[in-house]
């Protein structure tokens, strides 16, 4: 995973944005990311076909690339997903 190094820190300051808004935003935002996750998983289906027709092996390769930045940016929403739910759960204790 080619996550960077500073995405620890923007997870953290995400988690600080969270814990000011309202619960209803925070189902809001959480529906958003899921139907995000949701496009990006699509779309790597949709690639990993074309890859799989194409014999442009420069053109594969890219494509390859394209989906390994979407896996990484669908971690990145899980783990907001993550954060959102644990604010949700805090907040109803």
């Amino acid at each position: 995973m080619a996550t960077t190094i500073d995405e620890p820190d923007k997870l953290e300051v995400f988690a600080m944005a969270i814990a000011q808004l309202p619960l209803e935003t925070l189902h809001n935002e959480r529906a958003r990311i899921e139907n995000s996750i949701d496009h990006l998983q699509r779309s790597n289906r949709e690639i990993e076909q074309y890859i799989a027709e194409t014999e442009d092996d420069k053109e594969k390769n890219e494509m390859h690339g394209v989906i390994i930045e979407n896996e990484d940016v669908i971690v990145g929403q899980k783990l907001r997903i993550e954060l959102i739910k644990s604010e949700i759960t805090r907040r109803s204790r």
